[in-house]
């Protein structure tokens, strides 16, 4: 991706011809999109795909587009068409005074923005994204101011403090596994929105743990991590290319203050990484 504003504002101006400056935030991002929706769409194709460093894209995606009868762009290659609008916007306000004091790093900033569409929830601390990221969110998105969250999530660690030793000692995957009831923590208002069903799931009694099946499935696991079918040693970097992939994990017991585990669980830990060292 370009980091300089002047080579931005050159390359897109350039391709997309003059146009007025925005007025507004919102009025750029109306006219950004109104640019991709009217311009031509085979151009558009390899224009966007220059602007995002993709050039040698270009050949695959114009003749994929045009076997499948060259649909419209925005319903074609939405993820395109979405990094594509964030850059002409871009290049429309860094002409104009909407934004102040607009930094080389606000390019990069920028580049966030491409992480929406995988997102229900966008948090930032920055001006320029409080300004920006509402603008690129669909209904179903929430912004949430960075100050805010670190707030809540404040008022989440003295809660969790206060509790009596003996539930500290259970981790906080039992005994901090959902949010609190209370709807004034922003936490709790963000799983009722995107989460809706964990109240009645909370109420539900839950089945004892079966030891015996428990320890089937960690061996079965541990099969196909230490001795999986047909594994030997190459070279091969492209996933698509294997037949399986293991990726493992390892996760800490404790992380700060904060217990995850409960004793139990943390001893059998400590007893297996001493069996297999």
């Amino acid at each position: 991706m370009r980091v300089n504003h002047d080579d931005l504002v050159k390359t897109v101006m350039a391709g997309i011809g003059h146009w007025r400056k925005p007025k507004s935030l919102e009025d750029a991002k109306q006219m950004a999109d109104y640019i991709i929706d009217n311009m031509d769409p085979e151009w558009l194709i390899g224009f966007g795909l220059e602007l995002l460093d993709l050039p040698e894209a270009t050949h695959f995606v114009r003749d994929d587009w045009t076997e499948r009868r060259k649909p419209p762009i925005r319903l074609h290659l939405p993820y395109f068409t979405f990094m594509l609008s964030i850059n002409i916007f871009f290049a429309l306000i860094i002409q104009t005074q909407l934004l102040r004091n607009v930094k080389q790093s606000h390019q990069i900033d920028l580049a966030y923005l491409y992480y929406l569409p995988f997102c229900s929830v966008f948090t930032s601390k920055d001006r320029f994204h409080a300004e920006v990221v509402p603008l690129f969110l669909n209904p179903r998105q929430t912004f949430v101011n960075g100050e805010e969250m670190k707030q809540d999530l404040a008022r989440l660690v003295e809660l969790y403090s206060g509790m009596p030793d003996e539930v500290l000692r259970t981790g906080l995957f039992t005994f901090a596994q959902t949010p609190p009831e209370d709807t004034s923590y922003l936490v709790t208002r963000l799983w009722d929105r995107y989460l809706p069903f964990w109240r009645g799931l909370k109420e539900q009694p839950r089945s004892p743990r079966d030891p015996e099946g428990d320890r089937k499935l960690i061996e079965e696991i541990n099969m196909w991590v230490d001795a999986g079918p047909g594994i030997q040693s190459h070279d091969e970097h492209d996933v698509d290319r294997l037949d399986h992939v293991t990726i493992s994990r390892s996760v800490m017991p404790r992380k700060g203050r904060w217990r995850r585990f409960s004793e139990e669980q943390e001893e059998r830990m400590h007893e297996a990484q001493k069996k297999s060292s």
